[in-house]
């Protein structure tokens, strides 16, 4: 059902791009799925949903709006090839506008980011993609990504990976004693202290997060 929905950075924000040929019903499921799952890296983000040529009553226009009011708090843009659906849309508070064409689409799929600091307490890092930190992740801090994470430091806040349902997602560092490990919709603690500290990587296996040495793990 997901792949009714496809996800893009986009300047300022992420672009949802909706499949126009599937019926609206499965469409409506699809998104809810993807702002249920990822609704910690949506919080707070700008997303443009692109209904392509899809045309959609004022009835239908009610559902999205009443929808993303429940799980979205930023604005949200629609975009759409049909002058009707638009003119609709902006009737009920969205801005909407045509799809950007490909020469002045500014997107790309998920990235890799890298980022030499710390993230300090009270601070939250979201990222569309995977996260490479050079630094700490100090105790009330939380990195939320869509992909993986990688932490050349010590981690003691909280990292979610596979924010958006990945459980392909991993989560490794020089010092894993994180609060909480999330990857998609399982939850974990790191270890308890154990003395000297590995190098750990977390992973999902079967039902469950795992954790292990990074040696044992590339083995």
């Amino acid at each position: 059902m997901t792949d009714y929905i496809t996800i893009k950075g986009a300047r300022g924000g992420l672009r949802v791009q909706i499949l126009d040929t599937c019926e609206w019903s499965d469409a409506l499921s699809a998104l809810k799925k993807q702002l249920t799952d990822g609704a910690a890296l949506l919080q707070g983000m700008k997303l443009s949903l692109d209904l392509g040529e899809r045309e959609l009553s004022t009835q239908s226009l009610d559902e999205l709006q009443t929808m993303m009011r429940e799980y979205q708090n930023a604005p949200v843009d629609i975009l759409s090839e049909s002058r009707t659906v638009r003119a609709e849309a902006r009737t009920m508070g969205f801005i909407a506008k045509p799809p950007l064409t490909k020469s002045t689409a500014v997107e790309a799929e998920q990235t890799s980011v890298v980022m030499a600091r710390n993230v300090r307490s009270g601070q939250i890092l979201r990222h569309h993609g995977d996260v490479m930190l050079l630094g700490d992740i100090n105790a009330g801090a939380e990195v939320i990504a869509s992909g993986s994470v990688m932490v050349f430091g010590r981690v003691r806040g909280v990292i979610h990976a596979g924010a958006m349902g990945d459980r392909t997602a991993v989560i490794c560092a020089i010092e894993l004693s994180a609060t909480q490990l999330r990857i998609a919709d399982l939850r974990a603690r790191a270890p308890e202290d154990q003395g000297q500290k590995i190098p750990e990587i977390a992973c999902i296996e079967e039902t469950h997060i795992a954790v292990h040495a990074w040696h044992d793990y590339r083995r």
